[in-house]
């Protein structure tokens, strides 16, 4: 059985983290919107050079799952403007949070939030928060099995096809 670990992303990174968020984003939402759509939002969102870009800004944090030799997962995590529909003013964003095909339902995902909520509350945040495509009821089944609720919906354009995503928050205990 293979061991994951949770690291922090470093420049060292990049070529495998733009291969990991594409080939997931592909495999998941290929058929939803044109091929040229989700071609445009992959080259901009997970191209070497905006990766390389995200990783030395302080206002952003990708978190690895390893497995072995390869990434099993990534969470990047950052500080954006908030949406309105969320309650507090210092909350920090989970912008994605993937699993490769072959470390799925092994718990990666879990462990990949739970991190995540570590590294915002250590931010200071009084939360997390993320939006999530209203169809895709994986994944927001996992995160209300994780504790988010939703608080609404707000329009996302993958390229010129416009969805509907829930924003789901996260609110961490005060005392």
């Amino acid at each position: 059985m293979t061991t994951i670990r949770i690291r922090v992303a470093d420049a060292s990174d990049v070529q495998q983290l733009s291969a990991l968020g594409r080939q997931v984003f592909v495999d998941t939402y290929s058929g939803t919107a044109p091929a040229r759509d989700i071609q445009s939002h992959v080259d901009k969102y997970f191209g070497e050079s905006t990766i390389s870009q995200d990783i030395t800004h302080a206002s952003v944090q990708y978190l690895l799952a390893m497995g072995d030799e390869s990434i099993a997962g990534l969470v990047k995590l950052r500080e954006s403007e908030i949406p309105t529909l969320i309650p507090a003013p210092n909350a920090i964003e989970v912008q994605q949070l993937y699993v490769s095909t072959d470390f799925q339902r092994m718990g990666v995902g879990r462990r990949l939030m739970d991190s995540a909520v570590e590294t915002a509350k250590d931010w200071g945040s009084a939360g997390i928060w993320l939006s999530v495509w209203t169809h895709a009821n994986w994944a927001t089944s996992f995160y209300v099995g994780y504790g988010f609720t939703s608080l609404g919906e707000i329009p996302f354009m993958l390229g010129d096809t416009e969805h509907a995503d829930h924003v789901m928050w996260l609110p961490f205990d005060s005392s």
